[in-house]
């Protein structure tokens, strides 16, 4: 049986019947506060709150009060009576709160209409659904279908490109070259070095020596030690964030140097913020 939470409610509790024969309706039992158990959402029995008697009211049944601090606690509500001389007798409610209450029970109860509208709500959903859903996942296909043959039509003019004499062929062919130089530089410096005995022990010191990290403020004159650090922040390990380039210090967190770049998403320069 469900009562309102935070409400006063009067019923009939029993029947209350001799212990003895378990049949004969008790109707002289005095039934005191004390002696009305209550039990809410499971927790321990306690005396009732609203302090009248119950009387009794016919074959054995007897007129149980209660008021709003004994009915306070949403859930099951328990009410035990064991007098002597009679079976014990208990009813079992469940509180619920007053606005569901309301809509349950009340004279102007909405819960139907409310359930309706739901369902009218739900209807409407699952029409735009089968009209329109289909036309919208048309749409992303043909978008997706458009774009992948844009793609394989880039991917296959790039490997067309790598076939010797194409653009990226030549542009690598151009870069071999350049090394090819350098390595024959350094192949002679390499044998100068040797040549100069210990003035060659000097110059391989220089190349294998460890150089103190810095770098120059914006705008101020730089050691060639600075600029080796600065060139490498430049090109090595750095993060972007909107207009913000950071290049970071070798440990690979602290910031060494920023610079600003014209657009967040299209940039075409960048100048040294700090």
């Amino acid at each position: 049986m469900f009562i309102k939470q935070s409400t006063a409610y009067t019923f009939r509790l029993g029947p209350f019947l001799d212990e003895t024969d378990g049949k004969t309706a008790e109707t002289g039992l005095t039934i005191s506060q004390a002696d009305v158990r209550l039990s809410k959402a499971g927790g321990n029995f306690a005396q009732k709150n609203e302090s009248s008697s119950s009387s009794h009211d016919e074959i054995g049944f007897y007129i149980c009060v209660l008021d709003a601090t004994d009915t306070n606690t949403c859930g099951e509500l328990l009410v035990a009576v064991h007098e002597s001389g009679a079976l014990p007798v208990f009813v079992t409610f469940q509180v619920v709160e007053e606005a569901i209450y309301a809509s349950l029970f009340a004279a102007s109860a909405d819960l139907i209409t409310k359930v309706d509208a739901i369902d009218t709500v739900v209807d409407a959903i699952l029409v735009d659904t089968g009209t329109t859903l289909d036309g919208k996942l048309d749409t992303i296909d043909n978008f997706l279908d458009t774009e992948v043959a844009a793609i394989l039509a880039d991917t296959n003019e790039l490997q067309g490109d790598w076939v010797n004499g194409g653009r990226l062929d030549l542009l690598i062919d151009s870069i071999i070259s350049k090394v090819d130089v350098v390595d024959g530089i350094v192949d002679s410096i390499l044998v100068d070095t040797a040549e100069i005995g210990s003035a060659g022990a000097g110059l391989t010191a220089v190349w294998t020596t460890g150089i103190t990290e810095s770098y120059a403020a914006d705008g101020s004159a730089a050691t060639p030690a600075q600029l080796m650090y600065m060139i490498w922040c430049a090109v090595h390990e750095f993060s972007i964030s909107s207009t913000t380039i950071t290049g970071k210090k070798l440990d690979g967190s602290t910031t060494a140097m920023t610079w600003t770049i014209n657009s967040a998403s299209e940039p075409t320069s960048r100048t040294r913020a700090s």
